[in-house]
């Protein structure tokens, strides 16, 4: 049974049961996968800001990373707005304040925006993803909705702790693949 509402709460625990070193060692490693992929060309790159207690996977270190070694690169992070079901995208730099709000995710209060058709790379989370490069994910569809705004040639990167699945068995319309999953082992191309 690999229905979205189904593989999501599977997902939730599996993530949950997470040891802290399983857990940092799984960070560390999609750091490592992520240094592979080939950045030329990429002016902004969009990233979530992890909510570590969820043990999502902690972008910090992507962000790190990018700071020092691809200065140049402008990263943007989003803005939830949940009662649009909508994403607004702030760029990281001085002017940039973060704070968490009521669902402890961490997210800009004000800032310098940008849209999103600047955006060459989106770094999106996810609790499961299928050998197709579908993706399962809180089931907001925030990001669906703000893949479907983006350039055609977006490329669409998934972070996940854990392997494909075979397939999704609920799909629709609004789902969209990625086109790569870093994994704590690989780097999957769809």
């Amino acid at each position: 049974m690999n229905t979205k509402s189904f593989l999501r709460k599977e997902y939730l625990l599996k993530r949950k049961q997470l040891s802290e070193r399983a857990f940092g060692q799984a960070n560390l490693d999609i750091l490592s996968q992520f240094k592979s992929i080939d950045l030329s060309g990429i002016k902004v790159i969009h990233l979530f800001l992890s909510i570590t207690e969820k043990h999502e996977i902690d972008t910090q270190l992507i962000v790190d990373y990018l700071k020092q070694h691809h200065p140049h690169i402008t990263i943007a992070v989003p803005q939830s707005n949940f009662s649009a079901l909508t994403l607004t995208h702030f760029i990281i730099d001085d002017d940039l304040v973060i704070e968490k709000n009521k669902w402890n995710i961490p997210e800009p209060i004000s800032g310098t925006q940008l849209s999103p058709k600047e955006i060459d790379m989106v770094l999106v989370p996810l609790l499961a993803v299928d050998s197709k490069g579908f993706r399962v994910g809180y089931g907001k569809g925030f990001y669906d909705r703000f893949l479907a705004e983006c350039r055609p040639d977006i490329q669409k990167i998934g972070l996940s702790q854990f392997e494909p699945i075979e397939a999704i068995e609920d799909l629709n319309e609004f789902d969209l693949p990625l086109d790569v999953c870093l994994t704590p082992t690989k780097v999957i191309q769809f």
